[in-house]
């Protein structure tokens, strides 16, 4: 953006030389001297942030050593430079719509942390060029941001952004319920410990059967078996007693593996559940002399 560099290092200078020979242009009260200082600081000040794209604050500093108080040398300056800038600085109107799609007056607006407005009122804001983040703050919704880039020159820059929807307040006032039986966290945690009982039950059941049942095959075969004189009810009790003791290890070795995977992951659920209580259900397969055995283990 030009700028006269001229007038930074004369201007000064001459205002002083001028006061000095009495001037051409007589003043009924001389500026008072600290006056005349702040004049000329204002004029070099506003010089540099127009040079930085800081408009808005180079403005500022025109319009301040334009004032009648001011030496008339560096009021006719301050005059001349004040239109120019006033021409590059862009303006923006913001403004925010509701759910609905009504316009919303009484919001906070920030533009980069540093308020801008607390009316939506339709005026234009003049704002610096460059990149920004525009902030909207309502009441009774999220507050909303819209990232920007504004141009020099750019004038009455419409940005209209919408809300979602409110927020809503719980029909029990916001305050928490305790978590029923059965329910979310609750529910996985109870569901494990059932099924961990069930699965230290089931190996404990499997250990005694296979001990037995071992124990009663070997008796039919030094006994009965050497001349194959065993009653057949005697061999039937036996193969039952291996058969539950296979079936009680699947089913234990089962349980523990879920019940498990339920107490580490029931922390990780924060949402209740719609139900009143969990209901746990389970496909086991276990092996069994010559095939298998299907069934069906739950915890309610």
């Amino acid at each position: 953006m030009p700028t006269s560099s001229a007038a930074p290092r004369f201007l000064p200078a001459a205002f002083f030389a001028l006061a000095a020979l009495g001037g051409t242009r007589a003043e009924a009260a001389p500026p008072d001297p600290a006056r005349k200082a702040q004049c000329a600081a204002a004029f070099e000040e506003g010089q540099e942030l127009e040079k930085s794209g800081r408009l808005v604050e180079a403005r500022g500093k025109f319009v301040s050593c334009s004032d009648e108080a001011c030496p008339a040398v560096v009021r006719d300056e301050c005059a001349t430079m004040l239109p120019r800038v006033e021409s590059s600085l862009p303006t923006i109107v913001p403004g925010l719509r509701d759910a609905s799609g009504n316009d919303v007056v009484t919001a906070e607006v920030t533009l980069d942390g540093a308020v801008l407005t607390k009316t939506l009122d339709g005026q234009p804001i003049a704002v610096n060029p460059g990149p920004h983040t525009l902030r909207f703050v309502a009441p009774n919704a999220a507050p909303v941001e819209r990232q920007l880039v504004v141009r020099v020159g750019e004038k009455n820059r419409v940005i209209t952004v919408d809300l979602g929807a409110p927020a809503k307040t719980p029909p029990d006032g916001g305050l928490d319920k305790p978590a029923e039986p059965g329910s979310g966290t609750s529910g996985k945690r109870v569901a494990s410990y059932v099924l961990g009982g069930l699965g230290v039950v089931s190996l404990g059941a499997f250990a005694y059967l296979g001990i037995t049942g071992k124990a009663d095959l070997a008796g039919l075969e030094d006994g009965c078996g050497r001349t194959q004189s065993c009653a057949e009810a005697d061999v039937d009790a036996v193969k039952t007693k291996l058969i539950l003791a296979d079936v009680s290890l699947g089913v234990g070795v089962v349980s523990l593996g879920v019940a498990t995977a339920l107490f580490f992951t029931s922390g990780s659920d924060k949402k209740p559940a719609t139900a009143a209580r969990s209901a746990v259900i389970l496909p086991v397969v276990a092996p069994l002399p010559g095939g298998g055995a299907a069934m069906l283990v739950g915890a309610f």
